[in-house]
């Protein structure tokens, strides 16, 4: 499989792996995203209004769960600032 597949395969293999702790695997709850977000984003200090803020922002349906479309949303952006990060930072490898 090439670069580019395997890693859209992850994308979708790392949403059914959090989607499916207690549910189909089609939506993420409100709890599983932030748990999502904590974990992925390890990294960075944690401000609770601004993780309160993405999950808002993703749950642009208003159903109070996130389903794989407005999952790329997170994703489509976080790429977005990495790139941009990278242009005027480290680079890109």
């Amino acid at each position: 499989m090439s670069h580019f597949l395997d890693s859209i395969s992850t994308i979708i293999s790392v949403f059914y792996k959090h989607a499916k702790e207690d549910g189909d695997g089609s939506i993420l709850s409100r709890r599983e995203m932030k748990e999502f977000i904590l974990k992925e984003f390890a990294d960075n200090p944690h401000d609770p209004q601004t993780i309160d803020k993405v999950l808002q922002f993703l749950e642009w349906d208003g159903d109070g769960k996130i389903d794989f479309n407005e999952f790329l949303l997170l994703v489509f952006r976080v790429a977005k600032a990495c790139y941009w990060y990278l242009q005027k930072g480290p680079g890109l490898k």
